[in-house]
């Protein structure tokens, strides 16, 4: 097996995989892992890998150790439970910063730190959140004076109920803990963690499991260790972690705390910091002649076309690598990553954003169940088209549905997307276990009525989807921007795809969609997109963009 290579040692198995796509290579390596034996597997410039490894993995997972130059690999495995060693590769690379919410957070000595910041700060839409330490009986005139040291965000104290709007900074109040949730602020008075409230770890874990990639978090100086016990999570939702250099701080402890963790990804001075949120917020780098130009010159090169995609959506990525990259001029990158086909793979094809869950938004899964599903009874072939499936969760949970139903039997759902990768993984059907609450509780909110783990296999630490459930699911790329039409369906899913188009794009997909759909069939948006007063839809349901064809 040349691309299966190993070495047997007295002490250690060490293995090098580079392939493992073909059946004789996958066969080969689980012959290799079926043993007691420690064990040493480095993945080389592999971004997925199918759910039989993932398996035989979990297995020897307490004799194992895991190494990749894949940031995509890594992240996929650390969700699901696993240590990984991430080794460089052709670029020394930054997470994946979609810079669009900031959190500032510390204590003693820290309103100077987000004093520099936030008088920095150039205009953006972000939305910024500060968690500072108060004494539970103190009237905080922290958003006062925030307020007086910059021209171009509104600053407000947080209340609960508060809908989070960009170009606004937040401010937690003494005596209570800040959660944000579903795009509102919620303030608690539940018990004091790591003795604070607000606690900066409380904060922060639900800005990242809202946010995941979007978000930014930096802690300055303070004492104690809150803040300390939430960054792993915030790691494992891929949420960039700055830590101020407590060299500068005389109240250090907090920063020390928290990097004894390992749990993050830059410790910088004060303007070390402002400089790098800047950088993600500064505008000036390329113009949009030049990224349109980027744009054309990719579609002709690599065959992706991304010419109808929101700017200022891809510029945001375009930026993160620039300062990945740290290129001398827009043309130098331009032919670094017109030159090197992996960059491309590690910039574009995470342009869209893949983030999902089972049965996300119940009340439009309850709809689903309750009035649309029923009436596809009446089709001898059933056909439903989830465009934009990311990872997995959406068709498996229409596919649960039409299980419960009856109709699954003779049912195909069609589940596309861009991104090879995600599709992959989408396949192998693995999930983390420590999502699994919210999954079921999204599942009993739309009306499940069975009991939702029969349609899952237990591994520890994550949860397969069954193969009866699976078998009725055909994954496989396909890209709304220039495909055709790929069958005749009555019903299509595509939720939070379109937001990221413009409008002769999104007119374009509707048509597609139009030409695709069955006479009457149905189709569903997401909470951010519309279909009002179309000439080619009826509305049956506004509160969750749910439409018809008209005929």
């Amino acid at each position: 097996m040349k691309k299966i290579v190993f070495h047997k040692t007295a002490d250690i198995l060490k293995i090098i995989v580079q392939e493992v796509e073909k059946k004789e290579q996958i066969s080969f390596l689980l012959d290799l892992l079926n043993t007691n034996e420690l064990i040493e597997i480095n993945f080389l410039n592999i971004q997925c890998i199918p759910d039989s490894i993932v398996i035989a993995l979990q297995k020897i997972k307490y004799n194992l150790k895991i190494i990749t130059n894949e940031n995509t690999l890594k992240s996929y495995l650390m969700d699901l439970g696993f240590t990984v060693k991430l080794v460089k590769k052709h670029v020394d690379k930054l997470k994946t910063l979609n810079l669009e919410y900031l959190a500032l957070a510390g204590s003693a000595g820290s309103l100077k730190k987000f004093i520099k910041i936030i008088e920095n700060l150039p205009p953006s839409n972000i939305s910024v959140f500060i968690i500072m330490h108060h004494k539970s009986d103190e009237r905080s005139s922290l958003s006062c004076i925030l307020q007086s040291k910059t021209k171009y965000y509104k600053v407000v104290e947080a209340t609960s109920d508060m809908c989070i709007e960009p170009r606004t900074i937040y401010t937690a109040p003494p005596g209570k803990h800040m959660i944000i949730a579903g795009g509102f602020i919620f303030l608690t008075n539940e018990e004091k963690r790591n003795f604070s409230r607000p606690s900066i770890s409380t904060t922060f874990e639900s800005l990242s499991n809202e946010y995941r990639n979007n978000l930014l978090a930096v802690l300055v100086c303070g004492y104690g260790a809150d803040g300390s016990d939430s960054l792993k999570l915030l790691q494992q939702n891929r949420t960039t972690v700055l830590i101020e250099d407590p060299a500068e701080c005389e109240a250090k402890q907090m920063l020390e705390n928290a990097i004894k963790t390992k749990n993050y990804d830059y410790i910088l001075k004060i303007d070390e910091i402002s400089n790098h949120i800047n950088y993600f917020l500064n505008s000036d780098l390329f113009t949009k002649e030049d990224l349109e130009g980027l744009l054309n010159k990719i579609y002709d090169k690599y065959g992706y076309d991304y010419t109808g995609y929101n700017l200022e959506h891809i510029s945001r990525r375009v930026k993160l690598f620039y300062s990945t990259l740290k290129p001398k001029s827009f043309l130098e990158f331009q032919n670094i990553i017109l030159r090197n086909k992996n960059i491309f793979k590690d910039l574009f094809l995470n342009i869209s954003v893949n983030v999902t869950t089972f049965f996300r938004n119940p009340e439009v899964f309850k709809k689903l169940r309750e009035e649309i599903l029923p009436k596809l009874d009446s089709f001898l072939d059933i056909k439903v088209w989830c465009a934009g499936c990311s990872s997995g969760e959406e068709p498996y949970s229409i596919a649960i549905f039409l299980k419960e139903l009856g109709l699954l039997d003779r049912s195909l759902i069609y589940a596309t997307d861009l991104n090879e990768v995600i599709l992959r993984n989408a396949t192998n059907g693995i999930y983390s276990k420590s999502n699994y609450k919210q999954f079921l509780k999204n599942y009993y909110q739309a009306d499940g009525s069975e009991s939702f783990s029969k349609y899952f296999k237990d591994f520890v630490d994550f949860v397969q989807i069954k193969e009866e459930i699976k078998e009725r699911i055909l994954f496989f790329r396909h890209n709304l921007v220039e495909d055709s039409k790929i069958n005749d369906f009555q019903l299509i899913f595509c939720r939070n795809v379109i937001i990221y188009f413009d409008k002769d794009l999104k007119d374009n997909i509707f048509s597609l969609f139009d030409k695709s759909l069955d006479n009457y069939g149905f189709l569903v948006l997401g909470e951010s997109e519309s279909l009002e007063n179309h000439d080619k839809f009826l509305t049956i349901d506004k509160s969750n963009k749910i439409y018809k064809r008209k005929i």
